[in-house]
């Protein structure tokens, strides 16, 4: 699996540290039908199997990103 996302698709989520070290990742809701469902929000600790690939994504983001803590 490649780490590179297109732009559309990384606009789509956002990533971020939470205060106790885990990583945050907010995946954004399509408005489908005039109907917008809430965003899913996944928290992902030391350990489990996608916090090194979303670990590298949070690294990705400029140090200027307000997303990154």
């Amino acid at each position: 699996m490649t780490d590179v996302m297109p732009t559309t698709e990384r606009d789509s989520w956002d990533v971020q540290r939470r205060h106790d070290g885990a990583v945050l990742v907010r995946v954004h809701s399509r408005d489908r039908q005039g109907r917008q469902l809430p965003d899913a929000v996944f928290a992902f600790r030391l350990g489990d199997p996608q916090y090194d690939y979303w670990e590298r994504q949070l690294r990705q983001q400029t140090p200027s990103d307000p997303r990154v803590q």
